[in-house]
């Protein structure tokens, strides 16, 4: 009788497999080399001179003299920013604008998102319109209008408030909430069409049967919608926190470009300390600072795109 007996397997074919393997889990990070390399050349060293300008006096005389090098003073700016109370009040204003900043965009755009799900069609795609149109507008561009907006004499908000003639700056409380209305405005457009599509993958059966248990339109949004878009959340606030810590153009804009220090977030703070004050050593120790601060938002954000990588 014939042998029925698999073939013997050979010492090359058995390995053979094995660089194809090896070849095909190189792949990624081949492609992946060319983009590291730029994002290093350009994020890596501009970081790194800024951490070594912390621990440096440079002033004036390094400015206009070759021959001036600047002096190490090791953790001294860092010293005299921690105990300047300008600082501290600059930080608070700045985490105080942070949480007024995304609260208002989250709320916002969830919102809106919610809307977009229970318009008919036609109304739907006006909204997205909309929406894109909105973002679509530069930061220049968005802020000038609510410059106009707030404008002394003849601005629309004076006139719809009957209040003319209206400083809306003269108060920094009253041009801070100004500068929040800009930031809001630009935020909520993705916001809200990222929730809304979000909220597309959540399947009509799942809803359906929540009813069929006796669920309300409360129930429903408490025990399906949120559970089912948290991670989308908080990474949309992740990502908010990030942007809206580092606010420097509609703050500056709105104040044509001479804020008082009521106005003062870091990212203003450390500019005017670099610029008019010519301490680019202690503006660069504030800078390193908001960078930390920030490395414990940008984990939660990694972290967050990890866990939405697992569940899809």
């Amino acid at each position: 009788m014939t042998s029925l007996a698999p073939p013997r397997r050979t010492a090359a074919s058995a390995d053979s497999p094995a660089p194809a393997r090896r070849r095909a889990d190189r792949t990624p990070y081949v492609l992946i080399a060319p983009s590291l390399v730029v994002l290093l050349g350009v994020l890596a060293y501009p970081l790194v001179k800024v951490v070594i300008l912390s621990t440096q006096k440079w002033g004036v005389a390094q400015i206009f003299s070759a021959s001036a090098s600047p002096t190490f003073v090791g953790l001294d700016n860092y010293t005299k920013l921690l105990g300047d109370p300008t600082f501290w009040t600059v930080l608070v204003r700045t985490v105080v604008l942070t949480v007024a900043m995304v609260g208002l965009s989250m709320g916002l755009g969830f919102g809106i998102a919610l809307l977009m799900r229970q318009v008919p069609a036609w109304c739907r795609r006006g909204m997205t319109f909309a929406l894109v149109l909105a973002w679509s507008v530069p930061t220049f561009i968005s802020t000038e209008i609510f410059r106009w907006i707030t404008e002394y004499n003849s601005g629309v908000a004076n006139w719809a408030l009957g209040m003319q003639p209206h400083n809306w700056y003269t108060d920094a409380t009253q041009g801070l909430a100004v500068a929040t209305a800009v930031v809001v405005w630009g935020a909520v457009p993705l916001i809200a069409i990222t929730l809304y599509a979000g909220l597309m993958q959540i399947p009509s059966e799942l809803v359906e049967a929540a009813r069929m248990d006796g669920a309300g339109t409360w129930g429903v949004f408490r025990h399906i919608t949120l559970p089912v878009l948290r991670s989308l959340l908080a990474m949309l606030t992740t990502l908010s926190v990030i942007w809206d810590f580092q606010v420097f153009n509609q703050i500056w804009i709105l104040r044509n470009g001479a804020p008082s220090s009521d106005y003062y977030t870091l990212g203003i703070y450390a500019y005017v300390k670099a610029y008019a004050g010519h301490d680019y050593g202690l503006a660069s120790a504030t800078a390193v600072l908001t960078v930390v601060a920030l490395l414990g938002v940008m984990v939660v954000y990694l972290r967050q795109i990890a866990k939405i990588g697992e569940l899809s």
